[in-house]
């Protein structure tokens, strides 16, 4: 997933019912890929018929994520939605890569 300014390069895969945590994990990086932008970047995912999650990076940094979305609406689903974002404050919306939808076989 990319957008100018923010990147999230990596995998991911549903954990089983049985095992604990179980629910969707994600393992990558999250990238700022520009530094002299002063804006924050994060990683939105969403359940349909719930609210956006998030996980948040750092300005200037690329960071390692290794999360589990355990919530018990990611356990029922089949679907979720994923995408990269800047934060560029309250008065200006912020930027996002275009959602990518990642679905249970």
């Amino acid at each position: 997933m990319r957008t100018p300014g923010v990147g999230f390069v990596g995998t991911y895969q549903w954990q089983p019912t049985t095992k604990i945590p179980s629910g969707l994990h994600v393992k990558g990086t999250l990238r700022d890929e520009n530094n002299d932008d002063g804006h924050n970047v994060y990683l939105r995912i969403r359940v349909e018929g719930y609210a956006w999650g998030h996980l948040t990076g750092v300005q200037r940094r690329h960071i390692k994520v290794d999360k589990v979305f355990s919530d018990g609406a990611v356990l029922k689903t089949k679907q979720v939605r994923m995408h990269a974002c800047i934060d560029r404050g309250s008065l200006r919306p912020d930027y996002c890569s275009p959602e990518r939808l990642f679905s249970r076989k």
